[in-house]
């Protein structure tokens, strides 16, 4: 037996944790509803263990299951109510995000990162018909975008080569292909100025201007977007 290895082991209960939030996670980032064998297979584990928390997950209203695949349940959504209510950047932004929609009579948003994408936490949309929508709780890729941006040029230099290591390509919308170097220039121009600039970069036609939310020590702990 490795006694290293099994050293550094996390306990089985707190693995059956991180098992259940990343089969969580994998129907979140799903299009479509699962079977068990694809969600054993996208979380890594075995399929037998995959079944028992799942069914956990279905009796508790977290997942529901038709005609054998797998989907988010109603019991999701009372989280998403409460953090919204109770989230002191969300709340505390609301009105600010308001009156900058009012102003440019554009859809603002508040985004944050997790892990590595960025997820929309507020929002305001366009009063115009043909305005830009946006979904809070919608996750979007953390390189394309001027959120994104804001978001990666707060990263530890580390951590963002390890993310850059994960993209096989930075492919905009309209087909176009940015370098990694073309990105880490923008991602510095971004620090340089505390804004960022997005043409058509995730959706044609979409111009998108961002700038850093400051928390303590005036570390990002969000990006606004108009």
């Amino acid at each position: 037996m490795d006694l290293a290895a099994a050293t550094h082991r996390p306990p089985v209960s707190v693995r059956s944790v991180a098992r259940t939030l990343d089969l969580l996670i994998a129907l979140e980032k799903a299009d479509q509803p699962m079977g068990l064998s694809e969600l054993a297979r996208v979380v890594d584990i075995p399929k037998t263990t995959a079944q028992r928390l799942l069914s956990v997950l279905e009796t508790r209203g977290f997942v529901q299951r038709e005609r054998g695949l797998y989907q988010l349940g109603a019991g999701i959504v009372p989280l998403t109510g409460a953090f919204l209510a109770r989230n002191s950047l969300s709340r505390a932004a609301l009105p600010v995000l308001e009156e900058m929609t009012l102003i440019s009579g554009e859809t603002v948003s508040l985004q944050v990162r997790q892990d590595f994408d960025r997820v929309i936490i507020q929002r305001v949309h366009s009063p115009h018909p043909l305005g830009y929508t946006l979904n809070i709780g919608e996750r979007l890729p953390l390189h394309l975008g001027a959120s994104g941006q804001i978001l990666m040029a707060a990263m530890p230099e580390d951590e963002l080569l390890r993310f850059l290591e994960r993209i096989p390509e930075i492919r905009l919308a309209g087909g176009e292909i940015r370098t990694r170097e073309e990105l880490l220039q923008r991602l510095q121009e971004a620090r340089l100025q505390g804004l960022a600039v997005s043409l058509g970069e995730r959706e044609l036609g979409v111009v998108s201007l961002d700038a850093p939310v400051r928390g303590p020590g005036r570390s990002t702990i969000a990006a606004v977007s108009i």
